[in-house]
């Protein structure tokens, strides 16, 4: 089976509780979410633009010494309603990042994937059709604050699965492959038991 995609606009109940169809006796072996170190980039724009917003406003006397009262008065309410926009855009940035996680559970991998604001992608594969679990580290940063790119795959088309900024890539990898060969050891005792039981009962 490969990973069946539904996309629909976010509603509370689907952010909050993307598992909701949980099967019975399935359980949650890790929920993980992108590294905080993805947002320095948005953090160090938004304070930058401030910083030189206000910065502008403040030197603006200097280059037009003749600037009246009500001139100055309209150039910091303008000042003030564009940094009240590079806030905006600074908090929808974030929100749109923390809300792409994945959760590993006893019997699948779950992608929930958050392109904007009210617009998210959720992917599903089963843990039975997983081939490949791998993880890269490609520069010092990502090994010194311990982040990297997740990678799990199977068989068929759209069938990869990517998890960049993912917090210890490696120690995921293998939570990752060790619910995948208890999943399939699980299936294989069951699957015993009812070979078993069938041959007992004739």
């Amino acid at each position: 089976m490969e990973p069946t995609d539904t996309t629909r606009l976010s509603r509370e109940n689907e952010e909050d509780n993307p598992l909701r169809v949980m099967s019975p006796g399935e359980r949650v072996v890790c929920s993980l979410k992108r590294h905080p170190i993805g947002l320095i980039g948005v953090y160090a724009t938004c304070g930058i633009l401030l910083l030189l917003l206000f910065g502008f406003i403040g030197y603006l006397p200097t280059l037009i010494p003749n600037l009246s009262a009500t001139d100055k008065t309209y150039a910091f309410v303008a000042a003030v309603a564009v940094a009240v926009l590079i806030s905006l855009f600074g908090y929808i940035a974030v929100i749109i990042y923390r809300g792409n996680r994945w959760i590993v559970t006893s019997d699948s991998i779950t992608q929930v994937q958050q392109t904007s604001l009210f617009h998210k992608q959720t992917s599903q594969l089963s843990l039975e059709n997983l081939e490949d679990v791998t993880f890269e580290q490609s520069s010092i940063l990502q090994t010194i604050f311990g982040y990297g790119t997740l990678k799990v795959e199977t068989a068929g088309e759209h069938s990869k699965f990517q998890f960049p900024y993912c917090p210890s890539p490696q120690k995921c990898a293998i939570d990752i492959i060790e619910a995948h060969e208890e999943f399939m050891n699980e299936n294989q005792r069951l699957g015993r038991t009812t070979i078993n039981t069938s041959n007992t009962s004739q």
